[in-house]
């Protein structure tokens, strides 16, 4: 037995693989103590009012929308509409309980990615990029839609929309090949609008996510963060873009220069696959997730206003 701890050989292994050991247990220590959500604001003037370490309030969804796609406002405080992607629904949602309030079948069972709604006109967005349109009311169950195409297709993937009053167009982000690709600008995703006064889209993007300055922003170096948009909304206070990616789980926050202001990573235990994001007139934000084999949520973080120098100092 001596003779083996004789030799230098194996000695080495030994002391290497006690080093690996310590190693590994100290990386797996200081991964499990890292927060799993993480902030950047990258301008310096800018103040991000939520805090996602401290939801306000999260809840769990009837199984109709276990695979809840989209969210925009509602009418009322706490209400939002929603739409998941295997039904032509249209569903009025209590954010506060997550009891259905309406439900109203606008079309036939198709893969619907988002909703969007400007006064009593619904928008609803469709994977190939159609987008599905009917007025409100606020007793119907059933509704036909009338179907508007665009230059979208099912290899484009559009899974957001939202309503734009600084433009009065719809914002539109696909998640998969953009309408017109250049090579020059493979790390771009683009948010493209369609004018809503002509019924037509432009054809290219009138903003866009560089996934380059999000990597150089998140990891600090010069390696891109994957954003495949699956959905977005308009800050109603400031007018800032927000755009929701669930691969990655990152909420991506740009100016209308497409200038990115803050990057926030979601906890995945909550926001399994997050796909919907919808302001409140107030300010405040509801983010939806699918449940992945379980129940959708809800999330709703209050607006929280900048902190004065005296608050910053308690």
């Amino acid at each position: 037995m001596n003779k083996i701890w004789e030799s230098p050989n194996l000695i080495s292994v030994v002391i290497l693989l006690v080093v690996l050991a310590i190693a590994g247990g100290y990386v797996l220590f200081t991964v499990n103590r890292r927060p799993e959500t993480e902030s950047f604001t990258v301008d310096d003037d800018y103040y991000f009012p939520y805090n996602f370490d401290r939801l306000d309030r999260v809840v769990k969804l009837p199984n109709e929308l276990a695979e809840i796609s989209g969210l925009c406002r509602g009418f009322a405080p706490d209400e939002v509409f929603a739409v998941q992607d295997e039904k032509g629904t249209v569903f009025r949602v209590n954010s506060r309980s997550g009891e259905l309030l309406q439900q109203i079948t606008f079309d036939k069972d198709l893969d619907y990615e988002g909703i969007a709604r400007k006064d009593n006109d619904m928008y609803v967005l469709e994977a190939d990029g159609d987008i599905h349109y009917f007025a409100y009311q606020d007793t119907a169950t059933e509704i036909p839609s009338t179907k508007l195409e665009t230059s979208f297709s099912y290899r484009n993937d559009t899974e957001g929309i939202c309503y734009d009053s600084v433009t009065n167009t719809l914002l539109i982000v696909p998640k998969a090949q953009e309408l017109n690709p250049q090579g020059e600008n493979e790390q771009r995703r683009g948010i493209y609008t369609y004018d809503l006064r002509q019924s037509a889209l432009n054809p290219q993007p009138t903003y866009y996510i560089d996934e380059l300055e999000v990597g150089q922003i998140v990891y600090n170096t010069n390696r891109p963060y994957v954003v495949n948009p699956s959905g977005i909304a308009v800050d109603p206070i400031m007018g800032d873009i927000f755009v929701l990616s669930a691969a990655g789980n990152v909420l991506v926050v740009i100016d209308r220069d497409s200038q990115i202001k803050h990057v926030e990573l979601l906890e995945k235990g909550t926001f399994g696959q997050p796909e919907g994001i919808a302001f409140g007139a107030n300010g405040d934000l509801y983010v939806s997730s699918e449940g992945r084999g379980g129940r959708g949520i809800i999330a709703t973080l209050s607006r929280k206003g900048q902190p004065t120098t005296t608050d910053e100092q308690r």
